[in-house]
């Protein structure tokens, strides 16, 4: 098959799952919930987690249902310092810079978080491009209209003949619904839904459909 597109989700997928980096934004998802809805200490981790399940991000729940400022919001959880957990990944980048399709970062953070990470992992300039929460809102993953309005950002018409890597295996899910080759990376419940699994991302060159989009 002639491939058209890769598209990789972000956290935990381009690097390792339990990054520390993943824990200081949570802590101040809680602590922006704390100050702005007066959730109690107790409370906040499955008042946030239910909003995850329910809506796909906080973000989504807490403007639906709170009426809380999105951008705000998302300053305020991206605005610290992630520099001492994330560090330059050479061989993930080699392996991205020899895939020879258009590649898109697709993620449910916002654009700043991305291009933050994306720099610190040293592969920014690997991608063709990047689709984030705001591009795709009201939506996200791992609804079908964020995967659509992703593939028109793209110019794309379907995800058929499009790749896409995800940790998490409700998107996966979705996206191989929507036709997408799936591979799921990580050690989250696997998808019964997807066509391949990665332990982590530096094993793609092993799965034959590397070798398609290589060439």
């Amino acid at each position: 098959m002639n491939y058209k597109a890769v598209f990789f989700d972000l956290d935990e997928t381009l690097y390792p799952m339990g990054n520390e980096s993943i824990k200081v934004i949570t802590d101040r998802m809680n602590e922006y919930i704390r100050r702005s809805l007066a959730i109690p200490d107790s409370e906040v981790k499955n008042f946030r987690e239910d909003l995850y399940k329910t809506y796909g991000t906080t973000a989504k729940g807490l403007v639906k249902n709170y009426e809380v400022d999105l951008y705000d919001f998302m300053h305020y959880v991206h605005n610290v310092d992630i520099s001492p957990y994330i560090q330059p990944a050479p061989e993930v980048r080699a392996l991205i810079e020899k895939i020879q399709i258009p590649k898109f970062i697709f993620t449910n953070s916002d654009r700043f978080h991305a291009i933050r990470v994306l720099k610190l992992l040293d592969n920014y300039q690997c991608f063709d491009g990047i689709i984030d929460f705001l591009d795709v809102y009201p939506y996200c993953k791992p609804e079908q209209e964020a995967f659509e309005k992703a593939l028109a950002m793209t110019g794309i018409d379907s995800g058929r003949g499009c790749i896409f890597l995800d940790d998490n295996p409700t998107n996966i899910s979705t996206a191989h619904q929507l036709g997408f080759y799936t591979i799921q990376v990580g050690s989250r419940a696997r998808s019964e839904e997807a066509d391949a699994f990665l332990s982590r991302i530096e094993d793609l060159p092993q799965l034959e459909i590397y070798s398609e989009i290589i060439t």
